[in-house]
């Protein structure tokens, strides 16, 4: 079990949550299982063609025991369309987690991004 020390947006009521790994890229966060209440995230790294450079707030990095980057991994929700490879991704909010104190949170970038969406077909190499 997750602790949320950072509320995901549409979801500041939910505290904890499970995490399920589908594959090296992409995994599903659990906010209830007898509603089947899902959000899919996929790793920063499938997008190879994309540069991201964003920082941090200290604040954040503080409530998330984040030192230095090995402490975490980014990853970003999508919005599955049919085919997926249509499916919609947010840029502008990442999910930040920290594996070994089981915490988790999503920050909303405050610098400029070049884009703010994106499809999972967009970056496929």
């Amino acid at each position: 079990m997750y602790k949320i020390e950072l509320p995901l947006l549409g979801f500041e009521n939910i505290k904890e949550l499970n995490i399920k790994t589908i594959d090296n890229n992409f995994s599903t966060l659990i906010l209830n299982e007898n509603k089947k209440l899902n959000i899919n995230i996929v790793d920063i790294s499938y997008f190879k063609k994309m540069n991201f450079n964003f920082n941090i707030d200290d604040e954040v990095l503080k409530k998330l025991h984040i030192h230095e980057q090995k402490d975490f991994k980014i990853y970003f929700c999508v919005v599955m369309q049919n085919p997926i490879e249509d499916s919609i991704v947010n840029l502008a909010a990442p999910i930040l987690i920290n594996e070994k104190h089981k915490l988790i949170g999503q920050y909303v970038i405050k610098n400029k991004i070049p884009k703010l969406l994106t499809t999972l077909k967009d970056n496929i190499l």
